[in-house]
C-alpha cells in the first residue's frame, strides 16, 4: 500500500466519531449492525483515560481507534495500575476498507504501548463476528474469554475478550 501523506493525530474526537459513525452506518446498511449510532456520541465516548487517534491520508481521515488505560465495563477484574491498554472502536471509512488500515491502527496502538512500557493490549469484540475475530487473531491477539454482560437495564451483549502481549 502506498503511504502518500499519511499521518496520525491525537485528540480530534469529532473526526474520530465521524469515522466511527460512517463505519457503523455501513454495517447497519448491510444488515450487520455492530454499534448503534446512538452509542457513538462524543460526550458518551470521552473519558479521562481515552485517547482518540485518527489516521489521515492526503488530508482525509481514513481510520480511527480509541486507546484507554482502564476499562471497568469489560475488564472489571483488572486493577487500575495494570500495565494494559484497552483498544476500542477501531473503525475505517467506507472507501478504505480492505486496504490494510485496520492493521495500521493495530500497529499504531502497539507502537504507542511499547513506547509507554505497556505490556499488553486488550480489546473486546462481538464473538458472533468470526471474520472480525479472525482479523484480531491473525494479528496475534489471543482469546481470553467470552461472556455475556449487562450494559444497562435494557441491553445485554455477548463479548469476546482478546489480549495481545507485547
Amino acid at each position: 500500500m502506498e503511504k502518500m501523506n499519511e499521518y496520525w493525530t491525537i485528540g480530534n474526537i469529532e473526526e474520530s466519531v465521524s469515522v466511527m459513525r460512517e463505519a457503523a452506518q455501513r454495517l447497519i446498511d448491510r444488515g450487520e449492525p455492530f454499534w448503534s449510532l446512538e452509542d457513538l456520541k462524543t460526550e458518551d465516548l470521552q473519558t479521562p483515560t481515552a485517547e482518540f487517534y485518527v489516521l489521515w491520508k492526503d488530508n482525509e481521515s481514513v481510520a480511527t481507534f480509541i486507546l484507554s488505560f482502564e476499562d471497568k465495563l469489560f475488564w472489571p477484574e483488572l486493577p487500575k495500575d495494570t500495565s494494559s491498554a484497552f483498544l476500542h472502536k477501531l473503525a475505517v471509512r467506507n472507501n478504505y476498507t480492505g486496504k490494510g488500515y485496520g492493521k495500521k491502527c493495530i500497529d499504531k496502538a502497539i507502537e504507542i504501548c511499547k513506547s509507554g512500557k505497556i505490556s499488553s493490549i486488550r480489546l473486546d469484540t462481538n464473538p458472533h463476528r468470526p471474520k472480525l475475530c479472525k482479523f484480531y487473531e491473525n494479528l496475534g491477539f489471543k482469546l481470553q474469554q467470552t461472556k455475556t454482560i449487562k450494559i444497562n437495564d435494557s441491553k445485554v451483549i455477548d463479548i469476546a475478550l482478546y489480549k495481545l502481549d507485547l
